[in-house]
C-alpha cells in the first residue's frame, strides 16, 4: 500500500475514533492483514492502537499480530486477558511467535508459555532451546509428513485433509517410521503422477537441508545456492524437526545485511529500527568506534613527531600528506569491500589466502605504480619542477597503495579464519591502519631521498 494512501487512512481513523464512530472503521478493514497492521502501526498514539486492533474482524486478528513488530506486539499483550493472550498466541505460526518470545523478558516468556496447549508450549520450548543465531529458531513443524509406502491417490487424500493447517503443501516430506527424512516429493510431481504410483518410486532422494544449529546466515546462503522455497531442518539423527520458508530468511538476509552496512560503516549494530532507538543508545553504539579509530589514529601523531626536525626543514611535504592518506584509505577499503563480498557469497574461501594475497598484491603494484606517476605530475605541477620531492611522493604513494591492497585483502579472510565476521575489518578501520603505516612509508622514503 503506498504511503499516501496509509497517510489517507489512518487520518480517516483518527476521525472516527473522536467522532466515536467504530462500526465506520470496520469498514476499512476489507484489506490484506500486513496492509492493516501498516495502517496500526502508523497511529501515533497507543490506546488508538490497541482500539483499532481490537475492532480487527477475529478471523484476521491473528495475522495481523504477527505483521506487527515485536514492540507493538507486546504492548498489546500487555493489555489483553489471559482468554485473548491465550487465543493468540496458540494460534501464532511457531516461528512468529518465536521472534516476539526472543524479544520480550525473561519473566513474561515464562508467563506467556505457561498459556500454551501442551502441544504448543512443547514446541515453543524446543525451539528456545537452539542457540539464538542459529536456523532452529526460525523452523515450524507444521510441515506435510508422507510414507514411502503410501500411493500417489492416497497422498493427495491426506494433503486435501492436513494441508490448511500446514506452512506449505508445495513440497512433501518422506519419512521413515523413526520420523528420519529420507526423501522429498513435490505437489506437482504428486499431480502429474499415476494414482496408483507408490511414493517412494517418484520421491527425490538426495534432499538439501540443514541441522538445527546451522547458523541463519548460512541457511540464507543454502536457499540462494539452491534456489529453494523451503529448507528442511533435521537433528544429528537425521530426524525431520521442522521446515523454513524463503519468507523466514528473506527477514534473516535483510538483518545480516543492515548488520554488515552498520559495521563496515564502524558502527555497532544496533538491534532496534532507527526511530525506535534511544538517542543515548545510538551515542554509544556509534561512539564506540570512533573513539578506537581516534586510540589508533594517534599513532600516526608518534610518527610524525619522531620526524619533527626533518619536516621542519621539508615543510611541504606536509602539503602532500592528505593526498597520500586519502589514496591509502580509498585503495584499502576499495580492497576490503571485494574481499568481504567475496567471502559472504562464497566466490573466495579461507583456503585461498595466499591467491587473493597475490592477486591484491599485483594490482596494488599495477594500481601503485599508474598513482604514483600522477603524483609525480602533481607535486612537479605545484613545486616547480623539484624532482627528488615529486620522487619522494609519487614512491611514497605507489608503495602504500601496494600495502593498502594487501592489507585490505588479507585482515577479512584472517577475520574469518578465526571465526570472527570480516565485516569488522571495517573501511575506517582499514583506512586506519593504512594511514598510521602510510604516513611511516611516507616520511621514511622522503628522508632517504631528500635529507
Amino acid at each position: 500500500m503506498s504511503e499516501v494512501k496509509v497517510i489517507d487512512i489512518v487520518s480517516k481513523i483518527e476521525t472516527f475514533i473522536e467522532q466515536r464512530k467504530y462500526s465506520e472503521i470496520k469498514k476499512l478493514f476489507g484489506l490484506h492483514p500486513e496492509d492493516i497492521a501498516e495502517i496500526i502501526t502508523s497511529l501515533k498514539e497507543s490506546a488508538h492502537k490497541l482500539l483499532v486492533f481490537r475492532l480487527v474482524p477475529s478471523d484476521k486478528a491473528i495475522d495481523v499480530f504477527e505483521y506487527l513488530s515485536t514492540e507493538e506486539e507486546e504492548e498489546i499483550l500487555k493489555t489483553l486477558s489471559s482468554q485473548e493472550i491465550k487465543e493468540i498466541l496458540n494460534y501464532m505460526s511457531p516461528d512468529d511467535r518465536t521472534e516476539l518470545f526472543e524479544e520480550m523478558p525473561a519473566e513474561l516468556v515464562r508467563k506467556f508459555i505457561n498459556l500454551l496447549s501442551p502441544q504448543e508450549r512443547a514446541i515453543a520450548k524446543e525451539i528456545l532451546n537452539y542457540p539464538e543465531d542459529s536456523v532452529g529458531r526460525l523452523i515450524t513443524p507444521d510441515f506435510v509428513q508422507l510414507f514411502e509406502s503410501m500411493s500417489v491417490s492416497k497422498a493427495l487424500d491426506h494433503i486435501r485433509s492436513v494441508g490448511i493447517q500446514k506452512e506449505t503443501v508445495y513440497h512433501c516430506y518422506v519419512l521413515d517410521q523413526e520420523k528420519k527424512l529420507i526423501g522429498i516429493v513435490s505437489l506437482k510431481n504428486l499431480v502429474l503422477s499415476p494414482p496408483t504410483a507408490i511414493i517412494s518410486e517418484i520421491m527425490f532422494k538426495d534432499v538439501i537441508k540443514a541441522t538445527a544449529n546451522t547458523d541463519k546466515e548460512d541457511a540464507a546462503n543454502i536457499f540462494k545456492r539452491y534456489d529453494l522455497l523451503v529448507l528442511p531442518v533435521v537433528n544429528a539423527n537425521n530426524k525431520l524437526l521442522g521446515i523454513v520458508t524463503f519468507d523466514d530468511l528473506v527477514d534473516v538476509l535483510e538483518e545480516e545485511t543492515t548488520e554488515d552496512f552498520e559495521k563496515v560503516a564502524a558502527v555497532v549494530p544496533v538491534d532496534k529500527p532507527y526511530m525506535e532507538a534511544s538517542f543515548f543508545e545510538l551515542l554509544w553504539k556509534r561512539s564506540f568506534w570512533l573513539i578506537l579509530l581516534v586510540i589508533l589514529e594517534s599513532a600516526s601523531s608518534l610518527v610524525m613527531k619522531s620526524y619533527g626536525g626533518f619536516i621542519e626543514k621539508w615543510i611541504s611535504l606536509t602539503f602532500f600528506l592528505p593526498i597520500l592518506i586519502a589514496t591509502g584509505g580509498n585503495a584499502g577499503t576499495q580492497s576490503a569491500m571485494i574481499v568481504i563480498r567475496s567471502l559472504t557469497t562464497g566466490d573466495i574461501k579461507v583456503k585461498d589466502f595466499f591467491k587473493v594475497v597475490w592477486r591484491e598484491a599485483l594490482l596494488g603494484v599495477s594500481i601503485g605504480a599508474i598513482l604514483a606517476i600522477v603524483g609525480l605530475v602533481r607535486v612537479l605541477i605545484q613545486e616547480d619542477s623539484n624532482w627528488r620531492l615529486s620522487f619522494s611522493v609519487g614512491i611514497a604513494m605507489g608503495i602504500t597503495v601496494m600495502f593498502a591492497a594487501v592489507i585490505g585483502a588479507a585482515l577479512p579472510i584472517i577475520s574469518r579464519k578465526l571465526k570472527l565476521d570480516p565485516a569488522l575489518m571495517s573501511g575506517p578501520l582499514i583506512a586506519t591502519i593504512v594511514d598510521v603505516v602510510g604516513i611511516f612509508i611516507y616520511f621514511q622514503i622522503a628522508f632517504m631521498i631528500l635529507r
